[in-house]
């Protein structure tokens, strides 16, 4: 095979890999259950363009005022929900995809590295769900890839790249507030490389292009939303995070490792389990030990293309480090809890190219050349591990709601077949089993709300965890007649009533 040949064929396998990743993105939005969180969206804050741009953490506004026109174009199903987040899973997998292609020509590493990007399950995970994260992650990797875009092409004009780099931080503020450190780091590094790049620009110039469209275009669509937050201290509304970096640092790794398929098992299976745990702390060393090995050795000096790889590095180096300062300074002095889990997801991005970027950079000295190839043999395992992961039923963060679809259709199947409409639903189900009454619209079911205490006697039907609500059920001698396939809900009914006690299928 000719090096033509050759390099188009590692072209349409990158690509085929995207689409591979999109298709797998769309199937599981359309077979997954809505979850407590994209309902609790769509339903208090995508029907009404009234409450769109009304404050709560919960409220990711851009993904809302999406979902909103979109399910007011095409009507309200799993796929129009989460088509938003869709979006931004294409333009994240587009963006990844040049990303990998212009930072090096190595396949060895350009293939892993974008598996890594994109098949992370935690990734994955947030470019299916009906939140604000896949679009906010998309934007912030476009405006990085940005100088990248300059670089490579020559055009369009640095005052237009900069706006550009600009909007894409605008929008990924507005998609999820919890970006703001991660965007303004960025609005720095991408500021920083351009005041340098300026030639003959006024650094004034330059700084008003960088700022001033992302700040027209966060305001735009979040002004209204920021002004009018009512509460009269803002710790009280961000509550959720992680108390200690170590905490911050574990909930990412959980959540990207989580987890093999558990139909994999064998010798294979043992062997992966024992390298999983290794892997993510050796790469670590072997970034460091290249990073200083190059530094010492001259290696980042050898010719211009190594030279802007090297403040590649060391501005998304910064950025990270940049945002994590920012947030452990925010944590010490005011408070705010450190990201933890989705609200840091930004950081997992950030680290894998950075990673790449580190294997990418040509070295002479030999122990830089077995470094490399070090951190690209871990690449290549992660990659494996992470296309080991793939699973089509349920969100990690999000389990508990893996089921809840069929729990509806058992519950709909009741309603009209015994026409029982008296059913208790506990807190984990309540949100997203109101998405498919809402969604149905065939049913005599009341509205479900959250009871106060949580449980009493005397209902036809209860929707609760068969593990941690099990007391309940012996006390009441309730009989299940559904239990979820992927989490631990059960469906139980009075004994004789006027339900049959025996099993249904959804």
């Amino acid at each position: 095979m000719t090096p033509l040949a050759r390099r188009g064929l590692q072209d349409w396998l990158l690509i085929l890999t995207g689409l591979f990743v999109i298709v797998w993105a769309v199937v599981r939005a359309v077979l997954q259950s809505v979850t407590i969180d994209e309902a609790f969206t769509y339903l208090y804050f995508a029907k009404s363009l009234d409450v769109v741009v009304e404050f709560n953490t919960n409220n990711h506004v851009l993904n809302s005022l999406l979902m909103w026109i979109v399910t007011q174009a095409l009507g309200t199903s799993s796929i129009t929900v989460r088509l938003p987040a869709l979006l931004g899973g294409v333009l994240y997998v587009c963006v990844c995809y040049f990303l990998c292609k212009s930072l090096t020509s190595k396949f060895s590493l350009r293939l892993p590295l974008f598996i890594c990007l994109t098949c992370n399950p935690f990734i994955l995970d947030y470019m299916v769900a009906a939140r604000g994260y896949s679009l906010a992650n998309a934007f912030l990797v476009t405006a990085i890839a940005v100088p990248v875009w300059y670089h490579a092409k020559g055009r369009p004009s640095l005052p237009t790249c900069c706006a550009l780099a600009s909007v894409a931080l605008g929008l990924s503020f507005t998609a999820n507030f919890s970006f703001a450190f991660v965007d303004a780091a960025a609005f720095l590094g991408i500021a920083t490389w351009a005041i340098r790049r300026r030639e003959g620009h006024s650094i004034v110039r330059i700084v008003g292009f960088c700022a001033l469209p992302g700040i027209f275009v966060a305001f735009l669509i979040c002004g209204y939303t920021l002004t009018h937050w009512q509460s009269p201290r803002w710790q009280d509304d961000l509550t959720w995070g992680a108390h200690s970096m170590r905490e911050m640092r574990r909930s990412l790794v959980d959540s990207s490792l989580y987890q093999l398929d558990p139909r994999f098992r064998g010798s294979l299976y043992d062997a992966v389990m024992f390298l999983q745990p290794r892997l993510l702390p050796l790469l670590e060393i072997l970034c460091a030990c290249q990073l200083v090995v190059t530094r010492l050795d001259g290696s980042w000096r050898q010719d211009a293309r190594v030279r802007w790889l090297g403040r590649l590095v060391a501005g998304l180096l910064g950025i990270t480090a940049l945002t994590v300062g920012i947030s452990w300074l925010a944590f010490r002095y005011y408070a705010l809890p450190l990201p933890v889990g989705r609200t840091g997801i930004y950081l997992v991005p950030l680290v894998t190219l950075l990673a790449g970027l580190i294997a990418a950079i040509p070295a002479e000295r030999l122990i830089s050349r077995w470094l490399r190839r070090g951190i690209a043999t871990v690449l290549i395992c992660l990659a494996c591990y992470f296309l080991l992961c793939l699973r089509l039923s349920y969100f990690r963060e999000y389990k508990w709601d893996a089921d809840v679809k069929d729990v509806y259709s058992v519950m709909a199947r009741l309603n009209h077949t015994y026409g029982v409409k008296d059913a208790q639903v506990t807190g984990l189900y309540v949100s997203a089993l109101n998405y498919y009454r809402d969604l149905s619209k065939q049913e005599t079911f009341p509205e479900f709300t959250l009871d106060v205490p949580e449980l009493s006697s005397g209902r036809s039907i209860y929707v609760l965890d068969g593990v941690w609500k099990q007391d309940f059920i012996n006390q009441e001698k309730l009989v299940v007649v559904y239990r979820g396939k992927f989490s631990e809900v059960v469906v139980a009914v009075k004994p004789n009533g006027a339900i049959p006690s025996a099993m249904i299928e959804p």
